[in-house]
């Protein structure tokens, strides 16, 4: 035979079992006994304290009681006819009596058992009471017919006498049936009780043989199980001893990794592990006994985001965080799990550093947007910041103007002057035409000496000033030459408004291309507006 787990049982275990299958029987069977026992005992016990309630015995005291009490009134109507008692004891006398023969109020229970079981008798005290009410009335109404009251008494008295006599007989035997049927039933009773209480004497002892026996057999098996279970305490220490050291050797692989690890507890916090790079990351100079996983990220978002993720698929992978000392974080890839430690769930989180990576990232996203020159926006990036610009006030219904700024004469500074001229004067163009945006507008270089300012929420009008203040800006440079004295350059400038809902960056850059030619065919340095927006001031 062999447990549940697939192990095979000591000896005997087999045999036990199946002795303990019958003792369960057995006990079951004595419960039930009990059970019995204790029914028939309440059954019996409840028969002998109905016995004792004062109603058993009330019919046969009442029809006494009647009897006694006519007596009685008869004794008393002589006495008061032969001028012996007084009216008002016999007065007296008839209403004791009345309220003798009265059951409904005392003993109702008695009435009702007397006239179901001796109709006769009841219809006799029932007589005997209208007779009484009768005397008990004319006594108390009609005082001068006392003496012929006394006298109805006493006529009648002998044959009621008579008839209680008879009823009294009559209760006394149908008492006495009662308690001789009410004695078979108990000893019926008690005869039954003493059959189950032997039946439970018989269980009791077939069941303490049976535990005696289980108690030897179990004994034998403890002793099985002892050796047993020292043999699986040496086995357990040899596979504690072996986890231990793969426990140690895994932590120096993983202190010894250059990945960032740590393992906490969901609930409380609890480090079960965190490397040594980890805890330099985090700039602290002992490991921390409580950490929560969220706390790793600067980011709230980013800590929403990875907590998130956790709880709905159980893991991350390669997620992009700022993690570490808050005064020097570093960018890490980051990947955790959900898994359980001792019963609880715990996160598992390790990560990369890649914060060359990024520097590198964000190195070439410069390159890639920005003119290499002035650090301007290139055309490529003022087109998509632009567009989503114009989507913007679009949405919004606020105004947006482009301005093309083109430096006048650039190809004779570069002919006259030199090429290391014409890149100065770019660059001095481009920080003067900075100065005069606001940090909202975008500024690009489309190419060669053109550039381009797009501003938000602003018209045609508030736009002029702001393209006035770069030309005169401009104009008051001085860009130093090697060749000549300081170097005198003007630019020219058209701008355009978005006046309808479908212009694009594109054809507000167009528009203002046609307004900055028009100016520079007409004498240059100066500010021209497209002729289809808002017209010039």
């Amino acid at each position: 035979m062999s447990s549940p787990s697939g192990k095979p049982l000591p000896a005997g275990a087999g045999r036990l079992l199946r002795h303990r299958s019958g003792t369960y029987w057995l006990l079951t069977l004595v419960v039930a006994m009990v059970l019995a026992t204790s029914m028939a005992l309440w059954w019996t016990l409840r028969q002998v304290r109905s016995l004792a309630q004062p109603f058993q015995q009330s019919e046969l005291w009442h029809v006494s009681s009647v009897h006694s009490e006519l007596a009685r009134v008869a004794l008393l109507a002589r006495k008061l006819r032969a001028q012996e008692a007084p009216d008002a004891d016999l007065q007296e006398r008839l209403e004791v009596l009345l309220s003798t023969l009265d059951m409904s109020g005392a003993n109702p229970r008695a009435g009702v058992r007397l006239r179901q079981a001796l109709p006769q008798t009841a219809l006799d005290l029932e007589d005997l009471a209208r007779h009484v009410e009768r005397w008990a009335s004319r006594f108390a109404s009609a005082p001068a017919e006392r003496t012929q009251v006394a006298n109805d008494i006493l006529l009648h008295s002998d044959e009621l006498l008579q008839r209680i006599r008879k009823a009294v007989v009559a209760v006394h035997l149908f008492s006495t049936q009662e308690a001789d049927g009410v004695r078979q039933e108990l000893h019926n009773q008690f005869m039954l009780l003493s059959a189950v209480l032997g039946g439970l004497l018989l269980g009791t002892a077939l069941l303490i043989h049976r535990l005696l026996h289980e108690a030897r057999a179990a004994q034998a098996l403890s002793l099985q199980l002892a050796q047993a279970n020292r043999q699986l305490e040496m086995r357990v220490a040899s596979r504690t001893r072996e986890i231990e050291e793969s426990r140690a050797l895994l932590g120096f692989i993983l202190d010894s990794s250059p990945s960032d690890v740590v393992l906490v507890d969901v609930e409380s916090g609890f480090v079960h592990f965190i490397n040594n790079q980890m805890v330099e990351r985090l700039g602290l100079q002992w490991p921390p006994i409580k950490l929560f996983l969220p706390e790793l990220l600067h980011d709230p978002g980013a800590s929403r985001q990875l907590m998130e993720a956790l709880d709905t698929y159980g893991q991350v992978d390669g997620m992009e965080a700022l993690i570490g000392a808050k005064n020097n974080p570093r960018w890490s890839s980051l990947s955790a799990r959900l898994i359980e430690v001792d019963g609880k769930l715990a996160h598992l989180l390790w990560g990369f550093d890649i914060s060359t990576h990024k520097q590198l990232e964000t190195q070439l996203r410069e390159l890639a947007t920005r003119d290499s020159l002035t650090g301007m926006l290139n055309r490529r990036a003022f087109l998509e910041r632009g567009t989503a610009l114009i989507d913007h006030c679009r949405r919004h219904a606020k105004p947006c103007t482009v301005l093309m700024i083109d430096i006048d004469h650039f190809k004779r500074i570069n002919d006259r002057h030199g090429h290391q001229a014409g890149d100065d004067s770019l660059r001095a163009c481009a920080t003067a035409i900075a100065g005069a945006l606001r940090e909202a507008d975008i500024l690009g270089r489309l190419g060669g000496e053109e550039f381009a300012a797009l501003l938000p929420h602003s018209s045609a009008e508030s736009a002029w000033s702001v393209a006035e203040r770069i030309r005169e800006a401009i104009s008051r440079l001085e860009i130093v030459s090697l060749a000549s004295d300081p170097l005198k350059i003007t630019v020219s400038i058209g701008m355009a408004e978005m006046a309808h809902r479908d212009a694009g960056i594109e054809t507000l850059l167009a528009w203002a291309d046609q307004a900055l030619y028009r100016a520079k065919a007409t004498g240059r340095n100066k500010v021209l507006a497209y002729d289809g927006a808002t017209p010039t001031p």
